[in-house]
C-alpha cells in the first residue's frame, strides 16, 4: 500500500506541474492547446481480473516476479482505480514489449505473471483503443 501511495503521489505531482504550467501560461502550452488532466477507470473487468490473477500467481512464487512498479500497477488495476493518459501510454508500451514472454500455460513463469500484473491482453487491447479514442 505504501508503494501504491508513492506512485499515486508521483502522478499527482506530475498533474500539479502541468496545472502550474498552464496557469503560468508556460510556453510549452500554446494558446488554445488542450491538456488532458483526466483519469480513466473504464477498463474492462477482465483487466482487473488479470491483475488479481497476476497478484495471486506472484504470491504463490513468493512475490519473486515483476518490478515494484508492476506490482503497484496490478494493485491499481485490481482495485479499479483511475489511471492517467500517461499511465495508459506506459501500459501500451510495456504490454507490447512484454507480450513475447507471456505464456498462459506457464503460470509460474515471471514473464506470464508480470504480464498479468499489468492487466494482460485485455489491458493491451483496451489501452490501445482508449488512446485512439483520446486522440480523436
Amino acid at each position: 500500500m505504501k508503494e501504491l501511495l508513492k506512485i499515486e503521489l508521483e502522478e499527482a505531482k506530475q498533474l500539479l506541474a502541468t496545472i502550474k504550467a498552464i496557469v503560468k501560461k508556460d510556453k510549452r502550452y500554446k494558446k488554445g492547446q488542450s491538456t488532458e488532466l483526466e483519469s480513466y477507470s473504464d477498463y474492462p473487468k477482465a483487466v482487473s481480473n488479470n491483475a488479481k490473477r497476476g497478484l495471486e500467481l506472484n504470491e504463490k512464487v513468493n512475490n519473486k516476479c515483476a518490478t515494484q512498479v508492476g506490482k503497484i500497477r496490478a494493485q491499481q488495476l485490481a482495485q479499479g482505480k483511475p489511471i492517467s493518459k500517461d499511465t495508459i501510454k506506459r501500459m501500451v508500451s510495456y504490454l507490447s514489449r512484454a507480450e513475447e514472454y507471456y505464456d498462459p500455460n506457464d503460470t509460474k513463469a515471471c514473464g506470464t505473471i508480470s504480464y498479468l500484473l499489468w492487466g494482460g491482453l485485455a489491458a493491451k487491447r483496451w489501452a490501445i483503443s482508449k488512446l485512439k479514442e483520446l486522440e480523436k
